[in-house]
């Protein structure tokens, strides 16, 4: 089936629903120029009608970027393998892609195409879905590290409330300026943010103490090279998920 995001990726441009099994999810950034986002959010909407109209069985997820400058969207989906993008049987797909180049892709200024890979074993196990989501991206210079302070941080959450707080990605290829991992914290409204909670390394501290949790500090910041963070509203009106 073709997806969304690729089509963005091949015309000539370039939780997220949550899940405990293994996933692999296209994430497509999206820049709008400035002035142009009504048209753009009408474009992306007559193509949803018209792939809903021809019976499409694809979903995905449109989500607008809250923070930073311009106008930003996310669109993801998600594969259960890579064989899926060998299969381009999408006949809605191939019908609707033709409103792209007048309804789209004028309205877009840039866009940036990632394939991320779910991490199931230090990820949140629920599959209700929320309207919000938390991002932070981390490119790193030394995977093995990274990766066994995050997996004792999240055993750690886990122990102690049941569950990990979030849920992990670590990033398929891409540029030197790429992240290579993602953690996504989702949530209903902003109020939750304003919840009382202890850190995740405060909880790690009341677990081993505060040496050995400053080594793991360190250990983890030796380890990342760069990280940001945004956060993102879904977009009912944008998305298919039926």
């Amino acid at each position: 089936m073709r997806k969304l995001g690729l089509l963005f990726f091949v015309i000539p441009f370039f939780l997220m629903g949550q899940d405990n099994s293994s996933n692999i999810i296209n994430l497509t950034h999206i820049q709008v120029k400035m002035g142009h986002e009504a048209q753009f959010v009408e474009g992306v909407k007559m193509y949803n009608k018209c792939y809903s109209e021809n019976k499409g069985e694809g979903k995905w997820n449109f989500w607008k970027r809250v923070q930073g400058s311009n106008s930003v969207y996310a669109v993801t989906d998600m594969m259960e393998s890579w064989a899926e993008m060998d299969d381009d049987n999408d006949e809605a797909g191939n019908k609707c892609r033709s409103l792209f180049p007048s309804f789209i892709l004028p309205h877009m200024e840039k866009t940036d195409y990632m394939i991320t890979e779910s991490m199931p074993e230090i990820s949140n196990d629920s599959k209700e879905p929320k309207d919000k989501v938390w991002v932070t991206y981390f490119r790193v210079k030394n995977s093995a590290d990274f990766n066994s302070v995050i997996k004792a941080i999240s055993g750690e959450i886990k122990k102690v409330e049941g569950d990990e707080r979030a849920n992990w990605y670590s990033v398929a290829g891409g540029s030197t300026k790429a992240p290579d991992y993602m953690v996504v914290w989702p949530f209903d409204k902003y109020a939750d943010l304003d919840k009382d909670l202890d850190g995740v390394w405060k909880i790690y501290e009341n677990a081993h103490g505060k040496k050995k949790t400053e080594e793991m500090r360190t250990k983890f910041r030796n380890a990342v090279d760069d990280s940001w963070s945004y956060m993102y509203d879904k977009s009912d009106d944008m998305s298919k998920t039926d």
